[in-house]
């Protein structure tokens, strides 16, 4: 499987709650050149699961629509800032055993989540064996990971592009 770790873009500092803070105007070119990026490389997830905090989701649409696939975006409460890795594993497995069902879906298929820092600098550490100071996700940063199976430690990173490079 193909794991894509994607932080979610700059988004506004202040709002009416921490889960409505939406993308800046520099976070809206972010998400969109994330989404050309992949684009360009062939990095097409058959899923992309977002957090439901609205500037994680703005991202998640934003490159989906970049990718021309648009309907590609479902939310995913386990994402929701504060993930645990074990939450993400439980996530992960129930998104499988979904993509397992569809009549498409090829071994090798990837799934793109789009969440939160310190989570996914967590998640990416247990996944490639080592420490969540192993990895840093600024915003809008993407991460490839190659699982051979779904286990602590199974993960090879890919690839780590920050926004800037993209």
């Amino acid at each position: 499987m193909q794991l894509f770790l994607l932080r979610h873009a700059e988004a506004e500092s202040n709002a009416a709650s921490d889960e409505l803070r939406a993308l800046t105007a520099r976070g809206t070119k972010q998400a969109e050149a994330i989404g050309k990026f992949c684009l360009q490389h062939d990095f097409i997830p058959e899923i992309i699961l977002s957090s439901p905090l609205t500037r994680a989701e703005e991202t998640a649409r934003l490159v989906a629509r970049e990718l021309k696939l648009p309907k590609l975006v479902q939310i995913a409460q386990f994402l929701r800032a504060g993930m645990t890795t074990e939450r993400a594993f439980f996530g992960l497995r129930e998104s499988l055993t979904f993509l397992t069902k569809r009549e498409k879906y090829a071994e090798n298929a990837g799934i793109m989540l789009v969440g939160h820092e310190p989570d996914f600098s967590n998640l990416a550490g247990v996944l490639i064996g080592g420490r969540a100071q192993s990895v840093h996700f600024r915003k809008a940063t993407l991460m490839g990971v190659t699982l051979e199976e779904l286990k602590p430690g199974a993960g090879t990173i890919e690839f780590l592009i920050p926004a800037k490079c993209a």
